[in-house]
């Protein structure tokens, strides 16, 4: 007589046929919002079985567990069963997300920090008892990290956990960090990554006069890869009344500076092709017209609403010679005037810079007045329709 055969003789190709049976259906017919990861209880309890049919299981979800996030709102799973399945298929998890509210939970972070060794991406917020569980995740995961988000939960001061960039580990792999409401105090430690792309920083700030003071530029100096920046909510300035050297920002592409204050002079990017200063103060008279100046010729995009004004009618008109691959400008005109020879002048250096009606400039400016009467100068030259003016 031949030995009885049981569940756990069957391949997994045949028990992944026997979870998808098991995978439940509400009565009118329509999946409920979790079967996004195929959960049923059915299937989680056969899975507990033994360690062969936990194998079957996280063979039949290789594809649906990729992201680990827990809703402890929702009806149909509890905390538990989910800490269960990262237990089971935690090594095919590479993005975890936990935050404050209905998408964190202490005992699923400290199921993924156990069992998701191989996490590329990496987001949550720091509150006042979650820091060190979050920190055993990254080191856990610290070789395959790719991006890392997290900010602290500013806006419950009773909530507000400490700082932990100073206990992240190195993370070799890491292109991408973004810190919402950071801490200026931490700041330095960014330099430890020097791996990092993408950087995005924006500080808790309630009022554009009170931002907290931070040296960008030494900041960022040591981060040579570093392709994309975005600053929001700081006073950028020179922690001595003596001008500094910063080096050259040899990679960067995209700057971005929104709500902040400008006390200093940027550093030379030879590879930059955007450049975008928003809602953004300079009380340095000719500063960011300088710094502008100081970039590489192959700027493509420039945006500079900051207040005052900083450019006049020789400086928009150098910035324009300079830059011959610019094709959006978009400027505060309050110093500018403009009459037909300076109009004349305008189009005579985009013809010289190759610019077309096909590809022309398009200029963003801030005053409807100024707009109409560089409309009106406009008509009289011919070929003038490689400008395309318009206010914002």
């Amino acid at each position: 007589m031949e030995p009885q055969r049981t569940l756990t003789d069957l391949p997994f190709e045949v028990l992944d046929l026997i979870f998808k049976a098991l995978a439940y259906k509400d009565l009118r017919g329509r999946w409920p919002p979790y079967t996004v990861y195929h959960y049923s209880k059915d299937k989680l309890s056969l899975a507990e079985t033994c360690e062969y049919l936990g194998q079957a299981f996280a063979y039949h979800s290789r594809d649906i567990y990729k992201k680990a996030i827990y809703d402890r709102s929702s009806p149909y799973i509890s905390e538990r069963d989910y800490s269960v399945i990262v237990s089971l298929c935690g090594s095919t998890a590479v993005e975890y997300v936990g935050s404050p509210g209905c998408n964190w939970s202490a005992e699923v972070a400290k199921a993924v920090g156990q069992y998701c060794p191989n996490l590329q991406r990496v987001r949550f917020q720091v509150y006042l008892d979650n820091g060190d569980i979050l920190i055993s995740l990254i080191h856990k995961a610290k070789n395959a990290i790719k991006s890392l988000d997290f900010g602290y939960a500013s806006h419950d001061p009773l909530r507000i956990g400490s700082n932990i960039m100073h206990k992240i580990p190195e993370l070799p792999l890491l292109k991408t960090l973004t810190l919402d409401s950071f801490r200026v105090d931490e700041a330095y430690e960014i330099q430890r990554f020097l791996s990092i792309e993408e950087l995005f920083l924006q500080s808790h700030y309630s009022h554009i006069e009170d931002l907290k003071t931070l040296n960008l530029f030494k900041v960022c100096a040591p981060l040579k890869k570093l392709r994309i920046l975005t600053v929001i909510g700081v006073h950028i300035i020179s922690e001595t009344d003596e001008d500094e050297a910063i080096p050259e920002f040899p990679a960067l592409e995209h700057f971005k500076l929104s709500s902040c204050i400008i006390s200093m002079e940027f550093p030379s990017c030879p590879k930059l092709k955007i450049l975008d200063i928003s809602c953004t103060k300079c009380h340095i008279e000719g500063l960011v017209c300088k710094s502008v100046l100081k970039q590489g010729k192959d700027l493509e995009r420039l945006i500079v609403e900051s207040r005052p004004s900083q450019f006049d009618n020789e400086s928009l008109l150098e910035v324009i010679q300079k830059f011959r691959k610019l094709r959006y400008f978009n400027v505060p005109i309050r110093k500018i005037k403009f009459d037909l020879l300076y109009a004349t002048e305008l189009v005579n250096v985009l013809r010289e810079n190759g610019v077309t009606k096909e590809d022309p400039l398009e200029l963003v400016l801030d005053e409807v007045s100024k707009i109409h009467w560089l409309h009106h100068w406009l008509s009289y030259i011919s070929g003038s329709n490689i400008i395309k003016a318009r206010v914002y």
